[in-house]
């Protein structure tokens, strides 16, 4: 990536970390005078002369602007028409509303590759703080440019421990809760469409899975698990491979309910009846499952009320309170009971 030329106004402290050879928060603790960072006195000068070679500044315009409050957060997500991120969009709203605040939308990937959004969105001050999705290396990126610019960030349904605050929801009960549900039906084979990404919540759903089969004496095969992804035809592709299998389970617990949509065509497209031959189970509950054939049962995660305290936290921030992680425990996972799920069949 290229370094801005001397004189560029939109140079940036991760600009001229990478001039200098060091971490953004390198830069951005010795520029704004932190006596605490233990580094060499070459360190020191190469980031001086990088400095110097980009006219760049600490932004204390954007901090003043911020301690000023423009009266605005930011929420950034992968995709926004996600019905699963609407429910935590619609959480968000409601408590930035009643705090006196406008919700302002953003695309991760978008914030986190394009450096002149990024500029305007963020380092400008144009925003409060950031609600962030982070999922994939992209955002991992965005996460590190955030810290460097000291922007108040809360991360959604995010275990990490670090700087950065957090918010999740119980994915490991959730899982353990429909998984069991299925086992107290009868089923003694249930295979699991995963999610992508190494996240915690992945593990976290995977874990849950494996620990309610063992509780039951069960065996938890990696052979069970395929990948599901996020969307429909990630859970199509997902049960199709599960199902084109020599010996296929009797149940499966989708862990997002977008691929369930796909697993359910997946199954009724290989002529495997639902709940018949098959029971499915998935995590999240959207306002479609109703709608399906058969009707999705579902753990339903409190997706709302997370959107509500990862602006709570946000705001503790903003009054200059220290960054904090929250797990979401009541209100729990609830299972709702519909068609999709029912005591194993004769196939």
């Amino acid at each position: 990536m290229a370094v801005p030329s001397r004189g560029s106004s939109t140079a940036t402290a991760a600009d001229v970390a990478r001039l200098a050879g060091v971490s953004p928060g390198v830069v951005s603790r010795l520029l704004n005078g932190d006596e605490t960072l233990r580094v060499r006195d070459e360190t020191k000068e190469r980031v001086r002369r990088a400095a110097m070679q980009l006219d760049y500044t600490p932004n204390f315009a954007a901090r003043a602007l911020r301690k000023a409050k423009a009266g605005v957060i930011g929420l950034a997500v992968h995709d926004a028409s996600n019905p699963i991120y609407s429910q935590i969009i619609a959480g968000a709203q409601a408590e930035a509303t009643r705090a006196g605040y406008a919700l302002m939308l953003a695309d991760v990937d978008a914030l986190a590759t394009d450096h002149a959004l990024f500029q305007r969105v963020v380092a400008s001050g144009a925003i409060d703080g950031l609600l962030l999705q982070r999922a994939g290396t992209p955002a991992d990126a965005l996460v590190a440019k955030i810290a460097a610019e000291r922007v108040p960030t809360v991360l959604l349904n995010d275990r990490s421990r670090g700087p950065i605050g957090s918010v999740a929801v119980d994915d490991y009960a959730a899982a353990r809760l429909g998984v069991s549900h299925l086992i107290d039906l009868g089923h003694r084979d249930i295979g699991l469409l995963q999610v992508d990404g190494p996240r915690s919540r992945t593990s976290q759903r995977r874990k849950g899975w494996a620990d309610a089969l063992a509780a039951a004496a069960l065996p938890a095969p990696a052979a069970r698990v395929v990948g599901g992804g996020h969307t429909p035809e990630a859970g199509y592709r997902g049960m199709t491979a599960l199902l084109t299998s020599s010996d296929r389970p009797t149940a499966v617990f989708v862990a997002n309910s977008l691929s369930a949509v796909g697993a359910l065509s997946a199954a009724n497209d290989l002529g495997v009846g639902i709940p018949a031959d098959l029971s499915v189970v998935g995590l999240h509950d959207l306002p479609l499952a109703d709608f399906l054939h058969p009707k999705l049962s579902v753990v339903r995660l409190p997706l709302f009320e997370m959107g509500v305290r990862a602006v709570a936290l946000m705001l503790e921030q903003l009054d200059d309170k220290p960054a904090r992680h929250e797990s979401i425990d009541d209100p729990g996972p609830v299972l709702v009971v519909r068609a999709s799920s029912a005591a194993p069949g004769t196939r």
